[in-house]
């Protein structure tokens, strides 16, 4: 008896907290309350699977978050961004701006590009309120789980807890993922990570699916099938009109290419390496190569590499160009020398694209 009116209250309670305060997009839930729900939800999250508790990796996954925040459309929000600590390849958003990534997506996407993807899309379903959305659309369902939850003396951070799980488990509808696919492209875009970084992604959950059979994208395999993305994502490309663009060569892998008036400059990548093969690699280069293009100005100096114990990175000022790893140093006896001579053969398309802006003032 005690139980029964304590979740006789609860739905009061509930009732209440969805149906008063000024509702955020005329919904029924307002953004404050959609900040508890997520909070909620976030703590059964983190109980359920842990923390990766690794400081660097937590504070590039953060970097690259907080850059797509500076650009989304709620900025307003505190987002946080964690990782969680199992093997699973996926990524999730709890209402309110609470956004984790699993650590086997972190392996399966090296590049910060390919990172800002993932999480460009799951601060786009924040943006949308699509969880939000979901549980108005399903109110009275989500009464009962409360009413279940605190009868069964769990509390009701458990049951709001849960009533956003229930949301999750339940699924965003096609047009919430093709949204919050535009979303996070839109993100990546004016962030300054390479546009090519979402359609790896996507192409690489396509190699997965073929492989083990479709594990979905998030925790619930809830996103729709990649072959769909894909074709979104192209039309999405294809305005941009990208160079230097990307090519398959199956004598050496891949390249990127840009003609300029006195020749062609070719950049060829033949090695699978950190989890891409050559082609994506050429990919990611070729857009982040777009986006160095979009700064007024591009000084060759700027050009920087920074080397690790496996691998070394090369940036143009704080956009990630290209990683090289052991891979592909054979023949150059280090690392380092390779990195030097790929750092070179991108300066000197900086100088090519400086001299077609000198001689083309009116680009």
């Amino acid at each position: 008896m005690k139980h029964f009116f304590k979740a006789l209250l609860t739905i009061f309670c509930f009732c209440t907290f969805c149906f008063s305060g000024q509702p955020a997009e005329a919904g029924m839930i307002s953004e404050k309350q959609e900040i508890e729900m997520g909070k909620a939800a976030a703590q059964q999250v983190e109980a359920r699977y842990g923390l990766l508790t690794d400081p660097q990796v937590n504070d590039r996954v953060n970097r690259i978050g907080q850059s797509l925040v500076d650009v989304c459309g709620r900025k307003n929000l505190k987002y946080t961004f964690k990782v969680l600590n199992t093997e699973d390849v996926n990524a999730l958003a709890c209402p309110g701006g609470y956004i984790y990534v699993f650590k086997g997506l972190l392996d399966l996407m090296p590049s910060d590009a390919e990172l800002a993807a993932v999480l460009g899309h799951e601060i786009g379903h924040v943006v949308k309120r699509h969880t939000v959305h979901q549980i108005e659309k399903s109110m009275w369902t989500q009464i009962m789980a409360i009413l279940a939850g605190v009868a069964s003396g769990n509390g009701e951070v458990l049951a709001l807890g849960i009533v956003v799980s229930d949301a999750l488990a339940a699924g965003y509808s096609r047009a919430d993922e093709n949204a919050a696919d535009r979303e996070g492209f839109a993100y990546i875009l004016k962030a300054g990570y390479s546009p090519y970084a979402m359609l790896v992604t996507m192409h690489k959950l396509q190699e997965v699916a073929a492989r083990y059979g479709n594990p979905g994208w998030g925790i619930f395999d809830s996103h729709p099938q990649p072959e769909q993305r894909i074709q979104n994502m192209n039309k999405l490309l294809a305005p941009l009109k990208i160079t230097p663009w990307a090519a398959k060569n199956t004598d050496v892998g891949a390249y990127v290419r840009e003609d300029f008036k006195d020749g062609e400059w070719r950049f060829t990548i033949r090695e699978t390496a950190g989890g891409n093969d050559p082609f994506y690699r050429a990919e990611l280069l070729a857009g982040a190569l777009y986006q160095v293009k979009k700064k007024e100005t591009i000084d060759p100096s700027h050009f920087i590499v920074f080397e690790m114990q496996d691998k070394a990175d090369i940036y143009y000022e704080d956009i990630q160009l290209h990683t090289v790893y052991r891979q592909d140093a054979a023949g150059f006896g280090s690392i380092g020398a390779c990195a030097g001579s790929c750092a070179e053969q991108l300066r000197d398309w900086a100088v090519k694209v400086r001299k077609t802006r000198i001689n083309s003032p009116a680009r």
